[in-house]
């Protein structure tokens, strides 16, 4: 797998609305087989697994766009030799 493919895979696990029609996440629409206190925490950290790893895929691309910027600014301020 190359990184655009891994990135893609990630993006798609981060995101709620990667699903085909009828399909859903498995812990919002099977039965549980946890306690409900149990279940109702499973699918909250699970909530939040998504948001932080949505988080840390736009952090990853603000840093590429950065480093990038950097490159070309010393690019432009290079002095001739």
């Amino acid at each position: 797998m190359d990184s655009a493919e891994g990135m893609a895979t990630l993006e798609a696990m981060s995101s709620h609305h990667n699903f085909r029609p009828g399909q859903q996440n498995k812990l919002v629409s099977e039965p549980p087989i946890a306690a409900p206190d149990e279940h109702a925490q499973l699918v909250e950290a699970d909530q939040r697994f998504r948001t932080a790893l949505g988080q840390a895929i736009a952090a990853g691309g603000e840093r590429i766009e950065a480093v990038e910027a950097t490159v070309r600014l010393k690019r432009r301020t290079k002095l001739p030799r």
